[in-house]
């Protein structure tokens, strides 16, 4: 090949790869401080479990038909089981991994929006927008909401494969995403809609994924052991009154911004009527949780809300886009900062309660009961069990709060550990309990 003739291949790989390397600085420049966090109460409870999970299990829960009464979700704890083997708790490492998924979902997304037909610019300016967009900034911050991104990756690789007709590969990308997070159960719904408004209307492929939804759904219904906590379903209109303006909030960060969005609804693109319902479909079941509002739970949601945006920017210059985009920024970034430094405030907090812990036992190994007086702020007893046990290399060590019943009992039976965090100073004071005799 000439060089005459390998230029112009060349220069179609400018845009992409330009747009890319951009994209990446970008969010490398306003996020590279979450490497400077520490773990909070779930991510330590995972960490303190997942590697002692044999592979068996994973591929049992992976291929099985059965709802998980136990809330197993193989993609994102085999996240665990790898890195709290190779980096216990070292947090930093833990990030990369958070991030490059955080980023293939862009990529995808992007594959997805131009495989729609969206101009380039106005790709490219959705992409950025879900990339560094505060919305939902917990979902690539914290490892924890590891089964958020893996579930948007494989929803978005789902419906990118079906409009690609490669109804298999998508199949077991959806089932992927459900054995990512359930959320992805409504994704049928959404293959639906794509296929009535943007494919070719043939529903007969959909027939496998409605089933799985429909079996997975009702299982979920009758056999979820949460029956009076957080993950329990109320379909009441007062957990509406709590989780839709949360989730209102989440698009802009600030007071009922999706309601913006509506009015796209009145455009005639199909692509933006995609958007929305794919939106609507996979917060549906999140309305009905207000025992469970989590800001990451917006991420899947807000990559529909993504397509919406970008396809009604279609109708328009791709200047006003860019125009658009450049005008939105320094309100995120405002709103990045402030959410940036009250997540490394909490962790720096969690930080000098566990890593106390942590230098206790190592002069300490062989007293196996921790009391303890007061923890960071909403850091459940699960996270100070782990943390127990972690410096351990063990499971089922106990760490008790100090005013339930099994505290006073380990205080009067058993030589403990007895911790007091000092809320003021934020830090954790150990000493030796023995029991009266």
């Amino acid at each position: 090949m000439s060089a005459s003739e390998a230029m112009p291949k060349l220069r179609r790989w400018f845009f992409p790869a330009g747009a890319a390397l951009f994209v990446i600085a970008l969010f490398a420049s306003l996020n590279f401080k979450a490497y400077d966090g520490f773990f909070q109460d779930d991510e330590l409870d995972n960490i303190s479990w997942a590697p002692y999970v044999r592979v068996g299990h994973y591929l049992e829960g992976l291929f099985t038909p059965f709802f998980s009464v136990d809330n197993f979700r193989p993609p994102g704890h085999l996240y665990f089981t790898l890195t709290g083997a190779m980096f216990q708790l070292d947090f930093a490492p833990y990030m990369t991994p958070i991030f490059a998924i955080h980023l293939a979902n862009c990529l995808v997304l992007c594959l997805l929006l131009r495989q729609l037909g969206i101009g380039r610019w106005q790709a490219l300016a959705g992409t950025v927008f879900f990339c560094v967009g505060a919305g939902a900034m917990d979902a690539y911050w914290k490892p924890m909401y590891v089964f958020d991104l893996c579930c948007t990756f494989f929803v978005l690789l789902a419906i990118l494969l079906w409009a690609q007709r490669r109804f298999v590969l998508c199949f077991v990308a959806y089932w992927l995403a459900y054995k990512s997070k359930e959320l992805a159960v409504l994704l049928p719904p959404v293959l639906l809609a794509y296929e009535y408004w943007l494919g070719e209307r043939r529903y007969k492929p959909l027939i496998p994924f409605f089933v799985t939804s429909l079996s997975f759904g009702v299982q979920g219904i009758v056999l979820n052991p949460n029956k009076n906590n957080g993950y329990t379903f109320r379909f009441t209109m007062d957990a509406l009154k709590h989780t839709v303006p949360f989730y209102l909030e989440r698009f802009l960060c600030f007071r009922d911004s999706a309601l913006l969005l509506f009015p796209l609804t009145f455009v005639r693109d199909r692509r933006v009527w995609f958007g929305i319902f794919g939106m609507l479909c996979l917060v549906f079941t999140l309305l009905f949780l207000p025992g469970r509002l989590f800001t990451a739970y917006a991420y899947l949601p807000l990559a529909f809300a993504t397509i919406a945006m970008a396809a009604c920017a279609t109708r328009v210059k791709p200047m006003y886009a860019v125009a658009a985009l450049v005008l939105w920024m320094p309100w995120n970034v405002r709103q990045l900062q402030q959410q940036q430094e009250a997540k490394l405030a909490l962790d720096d907090q969690a930080f000098a309660f566990v890593d106390r812990i942590q230098s206790w036992v190592a002069t300490n190994p062989t007293v196996k009961t921790l009391v303890y007086d007061g923890a960071p702020p909403n850091f459940h007893d699960w996270g100070a069990t782990a943390a127990w046990n972690i410096p351990h290399s063990t499971l089922g060590l106990k760490a008790h709060f100090r005013d339930t019943a099994d505290a006073a009992k380990a205080l009067r039976e058993e030589t403990t550990a007895y911790g007091s965090w000092d809320y003021s100073r934020k830090k954790l004071s150990i000493r030796i309990h023995s029991p009266e005799r």
